[in-house]
């Protein structure tokens, strides 16, 4: 449903009672003008006919009433054109010198036309009172436009009131070309039209268009719902409406009627309603005339393509907030997740670690630790959560924990990945799993005890020889009541092992090749045995960035730990 944000302001001066005015088509009320012009003209004929008597010819002075009928009509119609009577009531005096001026010219050339004309035939008899009569009124009627020409030039020169106006709106709009603020844009609107209709109260609406958190908080708010009449209607007729003219089974227009509004006109822009204008009585107590209708319908004309644009900026603005805001919460989220991590290796003379851990967004769902036990054992996880970015995470942390409290009750890596899964099932995100190998090593006598949950195996070299460490078992949070294989190995001096999750063997080049299994196993064999194990993940990295090209954008978690059995100990990371 529509969402409209409602920025309001009020004349502190109240408006007088409106007086209720009867609900006249603008075609009726011509047709009513004209009839009353005609027997204002009809009137005085007859009155000049029973003065004069006999006296009446037909260019006698009597009949200068005939001559004066284009006057008659043109008041009659004059705000139906468009005109504005009580300008003569508000204008200067040399606005005033020059519009009777004109006037007068202007009725001088129809009188001198008709005398022309009619002058060879002055005397003759078949000539009758009513052509000089139509004759009048097609010289008003061809001339008049020349007349309305002339006079919104003088109206445009002379008159101070318009001028000022003149001036005010050509500011206004030359300066919507800059203004991509919305809120100026709204509060400079609003006070052109106060300053130059002079509504009570004036209302602006403007559809909410995306994400705008910041003003929905600030500002009034009008929803419309789908199915109003009011919204068709109102992108149908892009123009400006009387309120009460308006007869449709509409909530708002209900609403509208309430607060005593005159005046709607619709904000559109290539089809698409922007928003609402909303005029209350004026401040004196008056109609609106024509020529502020005008004034108003071209100003919204102008101030609506400029409203569009303000508003796209508008929603570019809360977009980039709304990404730095996400990349402030995500940096956040990875040194939180970076602090669940190991931050130191642990030291045990004879045995050597070494570590690497690269997500592939800001956030990962890899993850490793290490946990200390009694009797000189060393707990090793390395797990992937399936999926990247912050779920990942969110599955990873919550994992990682259940791990750590569970290897605390028992020392069975087989039993730990058992009761973990049958935790993490319970409350599995559907789609979701977690793969996980967990061993202990005893650092004395170098014996390994493993468990696998899905995860990749890890591979162990031994000499020139290349093996892995299988043991077969579901991936976590699938199914209950799983039973995981346990296998155990004894890692002597030079041995090395390498844990690693799949974003390294399914890593791609340009070519939509994977890195794979055999070329991490060829790997583990082209460097001399003892090579230290910050040496060998930096050989590995160069290989993998070789293999993937230098414009490679990752498409998974890399992690990395590497264990080797030597005669001295030292920790990389």
């Amino acid at each position: 449903m529509p969402v409209f944000q409602i920025s309001s302001q009020r004349t502190l001066t109240s408006a007088p009672p409106k007086r209720p005015r009867i609900r006249i088509p603008y075609q009726w009320s011509f047709v009513a003008r004209l009839i009353v012009g005609f027997n204002v003209a009809g009137f005085t004929f007859g009155f000049v006919v029973v003065r004069y008597g006999g006296a009446l010819t037909i260019f006698g002075l009597p009949n200068i009433v005939f001559v004066l009928l284009p006057v008659l009509v043109s008041f009659a119609s004059a705000q139906f054109q468009g005109y504005d009577l009580g300008v003569f009531f508000r204008a200067t005096p040399l606005y005033l010198l020059l519009t009777f001026c004109l006037i007068f010219v202007y009725y001088a050339i129809i009188a001198i036309a008709n005398v022309l004309i009619f002058e060879p035939v002055l005397h003759t008899p078949e000539i009758t009172i009513l052509i000089p009569i139509a004759s009048s009124l097609s010289w008003g009627i061809v001339l008049d436009p020349f007349r309305l020409s002339l006079q919104r030039i003088i109206e445009h020169r002379f008159n101070i009131r318009n001028r000022e106006e003149a001036r005010l709106l050509e500011d206004f709009t030359a300066s919507l070309r800059q203004e991509i603020d919305l809120d100026q844009l709204r509060e400079r609107f609003l006070a052109v039209i106060q300053r130059t209709l002079h509504p009570s109260w004036i209302s602006l609406w403007i559809r909410m268009q995306g994400l705008q958190p910041e003003l929905s908080n600030m500002r009034e708010q009008m929803v419309i719902a789908d199915d109003d009449p009011l919204l068709a209607y109102l992108l149908s007729h892009a123009h400006v409406l009387e309120v009460d003219r308006l007869s449709l089974n509409s909530p708002t227009l209900r609403d509208m009627h309430q607060q005593v509004a005159e005046l709607l006109l619709p904000l559109t822009s290539q089809g698409e309603l922007l928003g609402l204008l909303l005029l209350g009585p004026h401040v004196r107590g008056q109609a609106y005339t024509p020529r502020e209708r005008s004034l108003l319908a071209s100003l919204v004309s102008q101030v609506a393509p400029a409203l569009q644009v303000a508003q796209m900026v508008r929603e570019q603005q809360a977009q980039v907030r709304e990404h730095e805001r996400i990349e402030q919460e995500l940096r956040t989220a990875r040194t939180i997740q970076q602090s669940l991590l190991p931050a130191r290796l642990p030291a045990s003379p004879g045995w050597q670690l070494a570590t690497y851990y690269q997500p592939a967004r800001e956030v990962g769902g890899d993850f490793y630790d290490f946990l200390s036990f009694e009797e000189d054992r060393l707990g090793i996880i390395i797990g992937d959560v399936s999926g990247k970015g912050i779920p990942a995470a969110l599955l990873m942390s919550s994992t990682l924990s259940l791990l750590r409290a569970t290897a605390q009750v028992t020392d069975s890596p087989g039993e730990v990945l058992a009761r973990v899964n049958e935790l993490l099932c319970a409350d599995m995100p559907p789609g979701r799993f977690v793969t996980c190998f967990y061993a202990i090593l005893d650092l004395s006598s170098g014996r390994l005890r493993y468990a696998n949950a899905g995860h990749d195996l890890p591979y162990g070299r031994s000499g020139d020889v290349v093996h892995e460490y299988v043991a077969t078992g579901m991936p976590l949070g699938l199914l209950p009541e799983m039973h995981y294989e346990e296998q155990e190995a004894f890692i002597l001096v030079g041995d090395n092992i390498l844990f690693y999750s799949d974003g390294l063997v399914e890593a791609h080049n340009p070519g939509r090749e994977m890195f794979g299994f055999p070329r991490l196993k060829r790997a583990m064999t082209i460097l001399p045995p003892g090579t230290p194990g910050a040496d060998f993940l930096a050989f590995l990295r160069q290989e993998l960035s070789c293999f993937t090209g230098t414009d490679w954008e990752q498409e998974d978690d890399v992690t990395l730990v590497f264990l080797q059995r030597r005669t001295g100990f030292s920790a990389d990371s």
